[in-house]
């Protein structure tokens, strides 16, 4: 199975209408199907707080996505759901990891990417948000044994702010990468990509 998904941003006045058409039973999923019998189904879900939604979309192979997106009818069918949201965000596909056994261990281990630039999907306020909250949380629970980290934190905040956009938001994520770097990894994107 390969697994396709897509962010929405959608206005409160046209929420109904988007989950009537594009969730399960709606016409989106059935004209698709017909074109294409690779997309197997769709599953639509709204973030709790947020007029985000996330849409999983499920195909029977990669091959079969790509088959279906180089349909013009597909294109146009995709096309159309994106204009019914004020924006949107295609994350990306998604297989099952194979796991690959480690030389002599004896072992299974997922293959490691690197994580390099921050994710579109994440604002450059979250951003902040998250580094400021983890220089709280590193100075209350052990402000030693973090020091260098938030000394690096205070010399990047006290230089001033002459970056561009893309060259800030990438600082962010690399100082948050030294206080959480688990949460680096989730917001960042892969530096393969």
């Amino acid at each position: 199975m390969f697994y396709f998904v897509t962010l929405f941003n959608v206005p409160a006045a046209a929420e109904e209408a988007f989950v009537r058409r594009l969730g399960r039973g709606g016409p989106w999923l059935e004209q698709v199907r017909r074109v294409t019998p690779a997309l197997v189904g769709a599953d639509l879900l709204r973030h709790q707080s947020w007029p985000v939604f996330l849409c999983q979309e499920i195909w029977t192979a990669p091959e079969g996505f790509a088959q279906a997106c180089g349909s013009q009818t597909v294109r146009q069918l995709l096309d159309a759901r994106k204009k019914m949201a004020a924006s949107s965000f295609e994350i990306g596909g998604f297989l099952f990891p194979k796991l690959k056994e480690t030389a002599g261990a004896g072992s299974t281990r997922l293959p490691l990417a690197r994580f390099g630039r921050p994710a579109g999907w994440v604002s450059t306020a979250r951003l902040e948000d998250e580094l400021f909250n983890a220089t709280v949380q590193a100075t209350t629970e052990n402000a030693s044994a973090t020091r260098a980290a938030l000394a690096r934190i205070d010399a990047y905040l006290a230089k001033g702010g002459n970056d561009s956009e893309r060259q800030r938001r990438q600082s962010l994520l690399e100082l948050l990468r030294l206080l959480r770097p688990s949460l680096a990894e989730l917001l960042g994107e892969p530096s393969s990509l």
